[in-house]
């Protein structure tokens, strides 16, 4: 009888161990399904992920093309806007079409927005290639007001430091020699220091930023500049119907305040005949010493150079579109320049204004204009306010 419970436990372990097996296997098979489970979801999920930043670039890519296709368009339509044709190329004043702001258009999917600029109301830093020295020296003496003292008295209006180099390195920077037109100016030999050298581009500037390259100047300054200067391709004169306050305070020559509420009171003006007429019932000096004291080589009441600022949005796409357009007075303006950039999602402006340091919302409109920081604003709101009233 011991012997044979002796047997019968010494088959239950066995037993036991059987009965296991099954479960052990039901758990690897369940572990294997999770495994393959969670392997295939992640497969289709990275394939799912994929096709959709595949779809996203697609429409983006199309995006992006129909928004350059619809900035051309509005190029287009800005041309026959300023065209021979559709505007009185004799004078160029902001009572005329062209030069109200573009509204937000609602176009399928997003909207078109902008505005035309007239480039002779800014001071062309071109205008003052061909300079040689009789003519500066006469000119910085004050025998005569031209090109070069409205360029200092512009830089003094912002406070920027004139001394005799103010002009003459960007005469040298132009001319095509390579001597200085006076002891203040610089050409190669003075840029030859510079590390690493840089030398005089001795031709037309192509862009205002150049002025940050010369001798005396700095990027600091060209940004306080950049409302009121342009590179055009040519010398031209200043538009004294679409100048704004700051160009007119340059060209007052020692007129000041008095000089902008005459030309800002005046205008629009007719022909230059009209605007002497009024500078002499303020001065009664006669047409002809007015003549001299603003040369038409200075100041004029057309323009030939315009810039066309628009903003384009489409999904999620959003173009700034900058194209520089020459008209000759024969039909339609050729577009010389065009810059396109792409805006990244979120961002809403391309240039810098002004609002105030102090947060307190109950701080004066007042307060906040005398205390300023820079801030990002739409295109358009950030040129020079060509639209005001009073001008």
């Amino acid at each position: 009888m011991k012997i044979t419970m002796k047997m019968m436990n010494s088959h239950r372990p066995a037993a036991s161990s059987a009965a296991e097996q099954p479960r052990r296997q039901r758990g690897v098979a369940l572990l294997a399904t999770l495994i393959l489970t969670l392997a295939v979801t992640i497969i289709l999920g990275n394939i799912f992920y994929r096709h959709q930043i595949e779809v996203s670039q697609a429409a983006g890519s199309l995006h992006s093309d129909q928004a350059v296709l619809l900035a051309i368009s509005a190029e287009s339509w800005a041309r026959d806007l300023i065209s021979s044709t559709n505007d009185n190329v004799k004078t160029d004043h902001f009572e005329e079409d062209w030069a109200q702001a573009i509204p937000f258009l609602p176009v399928d999917g997003g909207t078109v927005a902008g505005c035309i600029v007239d480039l002779q109301s800014r001071y062309n830093l071109n205008s003052l290639s061909g300079y040689t020295i009789s003519p500066l020296q006469r000119e910085m003496n004050g025998a005569v007001f031209g090109h070069a003292r409205v360029w200092q008295s512009l830089l003094q209006s912002v406070d920027i430091p004139v001394d005799g180099s103010s002009v003459a390195v960007i005469i040298d920077w132009l001319d095509k020699d390579d001597s200085a037109i006076t002891p203040s100016g610089a050409e190669r030999a003075e840029y030859s220091i510079y590390n690493p050298p840089r030398f005089p581009h001795n031709n037309l500037i192509s862009d205002p930023g150049e002025l940050a390259a010369m001798l005396g100047y700095s990027l600091r300054d060209v940004q306080i500049l950049s409302p009121w200067i342009t590179a055009l391709p040519a010398a031209t004169t200043v538009n004294i119907n679409t100048a704004s306050e700051q160009m007119l305070l340059a060209l007052s020559d020692g007129m000041g305040i008095e000089f902008v509420d005459l030309v800002v009171n005046g205008r629009p003006f007719g022909s230059l005949s009209d605007f002497y007429q009024v500078m002499d019932q303020y001065l009664m000096v006669g047409e002809p010493q007015l003549k001299l004291r603003w040369p038409a080589t200075l100041i004029g009441i057309k323009t030939s150079f315009f810039q066309l600022n628009l903003e384009v949005t489409l999904g999620q796409s959003k173009l700034q579109v900058r194209s520089i357009m020459h008209r000759d007075g024969r039909g339609a303006p050729a577009v010389i320049s065009r810059e396109i950039t792409v805006v990244p999602a979120g961002v809403a402006a391309v240039l810098f204004a002004t609002v105030s340091d102090d947060e307190d919302e109950e701080d004066s409109d007042t307060e906040a204009d005398n205390n300023k920081k820079y801030y990002m604003q739409p295109l358009c709101e950030a040129v020079p306010n060509n639209f005001n009233a009073d001008y």
